[in-house]
């Protein structure tokens, strides 16, 4: 019982140095720390934990393929695909409730901090031939920008994931697609089906603009794809099909030697890339300590089983630090220890965890939405609660 208090004071403090913004790095070193100090010190535990941090290969095979998703993320802003898809997309599809889900969904396939303000002038302009309320706007721009947060090999919570719990991240992927799917086809018949039956259209449809220009389309949609085709038919390590898939984007937009210097400064994000190096070393220091083999034999003793330890603890990370690197931070570790490789408390870990960063307060992406359309923060997400509580329900049924 007393490992059980000691990691929940060591949860409880990184959670609250989380929600007081300070940078995760610093939260999780703070709650190695604690971790080192209350499971007996050793300084050649310490030592190994930080030299594994240091030289081992999860550490460096995450923090070089971050680097170069910031490195794609730069090219397709900077070179105007995104804009030209959008205006292609447009005269593509001819539907603004096709849009309504399309342009937050593709958008949703780059990692980017707050970036539901990016898809919400698009949703507000293709909400334009119905009467939707600020609440159901945001609710659609919020839903769909996350939907592949259980699938898209370039975000750092897949990333992460993978190498803590020791599954490779194409298998990681493959077993958790129903999850992406179930959101966008539950996406579809709670958000967007119900729009012709309860909105009457208050303007015409959409004209095409440009059309039949797939140019923006194929170079907007091909290196996302291709890489997932690396990652999860090739079973490349995600550092390298990223690096192959920047360079050949450098090579098909032309980038010169200042725009590649400018895109290289860009992708060192000091704050997100001391935030994995913490989180690796929290996972280090915790596994030296002992304390999860402690709670593991108490477990067993009162016969809790681990997909609810693992769902609770995934939950409570995910509402109460709003990102996905927060939930995985926090509930991967215990994966890696109790069930190193165990692909169904992954899956319960990310349905849960999921679900407590899409309810969060803290969660920026529904902050800047809300404020864009000056929606109320409850009638937003009771939609994505009643999804939410499908997806779990799901998860555990398979899981049983």
């Amino acid at each position: 019982m007393l490992a059980i208090v000691k990691i929940l004071i060591t949860l409880a403090v990184i959670v609250l140095l989380l929600n007081r913004k300070v940078k995760m790095g610093y939260a999780m070193l703070a709650g190695a720390a604690i971790l080192f100090v209350s499971a007996n010190p050793d300084l050649q535990k310490l030592s190994t934990a930080v030299v594994n941090t240091a030289t081992g290969y999860s550490t460096w095979e995450i923090i070089i393929a971050l680097f170069f998703v910031m490195c794609l993320e730069y090219q397709l802003r900077t070179s105007g695909i995104i804009e030209g898809f959008m205006t292609s997309a447009r005269s593509v599809l001819k539907s603004d409730r096709v849009l309504l889900f399309v342009m937050p969904s593709f958008l949703g396939f780059l990692p980017s901090l707050g970036g539901a303000i990016f898809s919400a002038p698009l949703v507000e302009s293709a909400s334009k031939s119905y009467r939707l309320t600020a609440e159901e706007k945001t609710t659609i721009n919020y839903w769909f920008r996350h939907v592949w947060e259980y699938t898209n090999p370039i975000f750092s919570g897949m990333l992460l994931a993978s190498q803590l719990s020791g599954i490779a991240l194409g298998a990681l992927i493959a077993n958790m697609a129903w999850l992406t799917a179930l959101s966008l086809v539950m996406g579809w018949f709670v958000l967007i089906a119900p729009i012709s039956r309860k909105a009457e259209a208050v303007s015409a449809p959409v004209s095409a603009v440009n059309g039949g220009n797939y140019q923006y389309i194929i170079l907007a949609s091909s290196p996302i794809l291709a890489n997932i085709l690396l990652v999860v038919g090739f079973h490349l390590p995600a550092s390298l099909s990223m690096g192959i898939v920047v360079a050949v984007m450098a090579m098909v937009i032309k980038q010169k030697m200042p725009q590649l210097q400018a895109m290289a400064i860009h992708a060192l994000d000091g704050k997100l890339l001391w935030g994995i190096a913490g989180i690796i070393f929290f996972q280090h220091v915790l596994n030296e300590s002992g304390l999860v083999g402690q709670v593991a034999a108490l477990l067993s003793a009162h016969a809790i089983p681990a997909t609810v330890v693992i769902g609770v603890i995934a939950f409570t990370g995910g509402l109460l630090t709003g990102t996905s690197q927060g939930f995985v931070a926090i509930a991967f570790p215990f994966i890696a220890s109790l069930a190193p490789g165990d692909m169904t408390l992954a899956m319960i870990a990310f349905a849960l965890g999921i679900a407590g960063q899409m309810l969060s307060p803290a969660h920026l992406c529904l902050l800047v939405t809300l404020d864009y359309f000056k929606a109320d923060f409850l009638k937003s997400l009771r939609p994505v609660l009643f999804m939410n509580v499908v997806i779990i329900a799901v998860a555990y049924a398979i899981a049983m």
